[in-house]
């Protein structure tokens, strides 16, 4: 239980589970969707390539996702389909260590991408981040989720 007798520790970790998850599925709502599954945002991911403090990690991002335009719509589809997965993932405790390691995969690649370059990107990548880090070492889809039922 908490100072408060509120909730169990396992009950506050499904909270901030459930939280994040709601933050995934609002990163999705939030797009212009269709222009950025047309590759609509890739001109923004082509400049923080430039003088990226990592020329490696660019060099794979523009030859993986931007070295022509069928690239570009796969990889904003697939930025899309991992944000929502791991929304619902998150919000319903459904399949949750597959769900955070997406989530970690995603936040890694974003704060390497425009954290680096972008200070007011970085903060909510590392917490996002950590959150998810701590959820899966917490194994915290095992409450008020869909894989306490299942599993």
């Amino acid at each position: 239980m908490d100072i408060f007798d509120w909730q169990t520790h396992a009950e506050w970790l499904a909270i901030l589970r459930i939280g994040i998850g709601l933050w995934w599925l609002e990163s999705v709502r939030h797009k212009p969707l269709r222009s950025f599954l047309r590759g609509g945002s890739m001109g923004w991911v082509d400049s923080l390539t430039k003088d990226h403090p990592i020329p490696a990690f660019a060099a794979v991002v523009r030859k993986a996702s931007l070295s022509s335009q069928r690239r570009r719509v796969v990889t904003s589809w697939l930025v899309v389909l991992g944000e929502f997965s791991v929304g619902i993932s998150l919000a319903l405790g459904f399949v949750t260590p597959l769900g955070l390691i997406v989530g970690i995969f995603l936040n890694f690649n974003y704060f390497l991408l425009a954290g680096l370059k972008d200070q007011g990107e970085q903060g909510q990548n590392l917490m996002m981040l950590l959150i998810e880090v701590v959820l899966f070492a917490t194994g915290a889809g095992m409450t008020w989720g869909i894989d306490a039922a299942l599993f």
